[in-house]
């Protein structure tokens, strides 16, 4: 079975992605590993070609401007990745999403089986969201539980909405529209059939130094909500919530993260709180779940096989 790994990025290095340690952390699954890079202006493409893995397909690309709105542009350079793709299955990470070296055999051996078994058209992993530091884990039913990261090739995937996941294109018999460029609410695409990997994606989109976080969060909203929004000055007023919801994390990084974690530290102190102000009816249904292990109105973008 021949693997293909897939991600995209642009300005990596100002914004502190995690980037290297993203695709290193997957390169010893895949036969490829396809890197769309948009036109950055800090030094992103570089940072990629330096990797000097000859498992590396890198493509460059020029973000539509014009699709700023809900993070479309994000399903786009994750279908453009995709759509360079030459493997019976396909392995995806977002440029803050780092794999554990120990999960590997499990990846592997779920591969396999969702070759085999064709009623399994993807796979879930389970996450672990860090926020506020690299020591602190986000525990609230805020936190999505899982995702798709891994499917067959050759069944139409496309990312969703904003490439947190991905649906299938099944258009009904007699459709006459053409395939957006990417799959949004209202078109008819289906959720993928998955299995669990009993893999985890450490996802570190929420640990960065404070002014380092506003910057992406600026450049988020102007991907979220127009080419005005994430103007302005940034990096002096954010700070991490100390009433969010986190746990202290007891694991181990990934080795590739060894040396991000090392070098990069800084203060954070949550104050563990069971209600909050603001806050109750999620605080109250995280008790419950945490009573029952049931989260009740837990959003799935898939269907679960087995």
């Amino acid at each position: 079975m021949r693997v293909s790994g897939f991600t995209f990025a642009r300005n990596a290095v100002r914004l502190l992605y995690p980037l290297v340690e993203s695709i290193r952390s997957v390169l010893p699954l895949v036969d490829e590993m396809v890197v769309n890079v948009g036109r950055s202006d800090d030094g992103t493409l570089e940072l990629v070609r330096g990797i000097g893995d000859p498992r590396i397909v890198i493509v460059e690309s020029t973000w539509d401007e014009t699709s700023l709105e809900r993070g479309r542009v994000l399903a786009e350079q994750t279908d453009i990745a995709l759509a360079r793709c030459t493997g019976d299955a396909c392995l995806y990470l977002q440029a803050d999403e780092v794999i554990h070296e120990d999960d590997h055999p499990r990846i592997r051996d779920s591969l396999l089986r969702m070759q085999d078994d064709r009623r399994v058209e993807g796979l879930i992993f389970d996450y672990v969201h860090f926020y506020g530091s690299f020591h602190t884990v986000g525990t609230s039913r805020v936190w999505y539980r899982q995702e798709v990261r891994a499917f067959r090739s050759g069944l139409g995937v496309g990312s969703w909405k904003d490439a947190q996941g991905f649906r299938i294109w099944a258009p009904p018999p007699g459709f006459t529209g053409e395939r957006p460029r990417s799959l949004k609410t209202g078109d008819p695409a289906r959720k993928l059939q998955v299995a669990r990997s009993g893999a985890r994606v450490f996802h570190y989109g929420w640990v960065r130094p404070p002014e380092r976080q506003e910057e992406k969060l600026a450049e988020f909203a102007r991907l979220y909500h127009g080419a005005d929004a994430g103007r302005g000055p940034v990096g002096r007023s954010f700070s991490y919530d100390v009433e969010e919801k986190v746990r202290r994390f007891e694991g181990t990084h990934p080795a590739v993260m060894a040396a991000r974690v090392a070098e990069l530290d800084w203060p954070f102190e949550p104050r563990a709180r069971l209600l909050r102000p603001g806050h109750i009816r999620e605080d109250l249904l995280d008790i419950l779940e945490g009573a029952t292990g049931y989260r009740m109105g837990e959003y799935r973008n898939f269907e679960l096989v087995r």
